[in-house]
């Protein structure tokens, strides 16, 4: 999955979204205080929602009432994306429709992502894959015939640089309903990037995710949780999603680390202090090699000493000098051993 510059991988960092929504109520100076906030906080991007409330929802419905006048102007949208890069974190939204996914096209955002609700939206979807623009889908609501139908349709409109969210559609979700598991699950059926769309109160779940093998995790972000409305109640504020980004940025590090990807140096400096070889009392000449007269010691210097291993070499060999005891075996004894 590439998201812009940014390639997601199993062995890269976990990439971290600040999902905002629609939490801004509205407001285009809240929205930049969040976006400031998501920055400072650790997030990698920012996600929107971006619905024309028209098209999307039947008036009267609960959708209806909670989108209600909280979109943001197209002008205020372009400043985002222009505030956003000069903070240096991605933006890119959610569209809830044609017209809303048409103004996310003008935007030229990095990746378009669809919610729980849309994933059956397969023509709306296709648009994004027509313009070989990168996707994120989230399966809140999908059961297993589902994500079957939503593989084979990527598959058949050859879908490349998509990612496949663990979802819970739940506000919040429970704790009974979370399931991780099917983290590997969904890896083992999509063979693409898989993350997820945290509903659940608190970052335990996001944290158990990225130790289940979460690659993007998706957490609703507020400046105040105790707001009314929108998803502020299952959101993180910017201390919450501080603490998070931390644990997880540990759990990245602890899991992998780039540097080392060919090669085990982690303990590199710690190898002089494996017990090494040698002679644990007088060996005279004519004597033979063994248990009784060769140990294994951790020493001070070790430099050119030997690991145990080298004893097979010389095990029931007849010395051919008197040696004292507490003398480090080297390459150059044994020689002596096998003359």
């Amino acid at each position: 999955m590439k998201f812009g510059k940014i390639k997601i991988t199993q062995n890269n960092k976990t990439f971290i979204i600040a999902e905002i929504g629609i939490n801004h109520e509205g407001s285009y100076k809240k929205c930049i205080e969040m976006v400031n906030m998501a920055k400072k906080s650790g997030a990698d991007a920012i996600k929107l929602q971006i619905v024309n409330i028209e098209e999307s929802y039947a008036k009267g419905t609960s959708s209806y009432k909670v989108f209600n006048k909280k979109n943001l102007k197209f002008f205020e949208l372009i400043k985002i994306k222009k505030y956003c890069k000069m903070k240096k974190i991605y933006f890119f939204a959610t569209p809830g429709d044609f017209s809303s996914l048409e103004r996310i096209f003008k935007l030229k955002l990095p990746v378009i992502k669809f919610s729980s609700g849309l994933m059956n939206n397969y023509p709306l979807i296709f648009e994004c894959v027509k313009k070989a623009l990168p996707i994120i889908i989230s399966t809140g609501l999908a059961d297993e015939s589902d994500l079957k139908k939503l593989k084979n349709f990527l598959i058949k409109i050859k879908a490349k640089n998509f990612s496949i969210l663990k979802c819970t559609s739940e506000y919040p979700a429970k704790r009974k309903n979370l399931n991780l598991k099917k983290i590997n699950y969904l890896k083992d059926l999509f063979r693409c990037t898989i993350g997820y769309s945290d509903h659940y109160n608190g970052y335990a779940a996001s944290l158990l995710a990225v130790m289940n093998g979460a690659k993007i995790i998706e957490k609703h972000f507020t400046l105040n949780k105790n707001l009314k409305g929108s998803d502020h109640h299952i959101s993180l504020e910017p201390n919450e999603f501080s603490n998070m980004v931390s644990i997880i940025r540990e759990i990245d590090e602890i899991n992998f680390n780039e540097s080392n990807e060919k090669k085990f140096i982690s303990h590199k400096p710690n190898k002089k202090l494996f017990r090494k070889l040698i002679t644990i009392k007088d060996i005279k000449k004519g004597d033979k090699i063994s248990f009784k007269n060769i140990g294994f010691k951790r020493l001070k210097k070790t430099e050119k000493s030997l690991d145990p291993k080298y004893f097979f070499l010389i095990k029931n060999k007849i010395s051919n000098l008197n040696i004292k005891k507490n003398l480090i075996i080297t390459k150059k004894l044994i020689k002596e051993f096998n003359k």
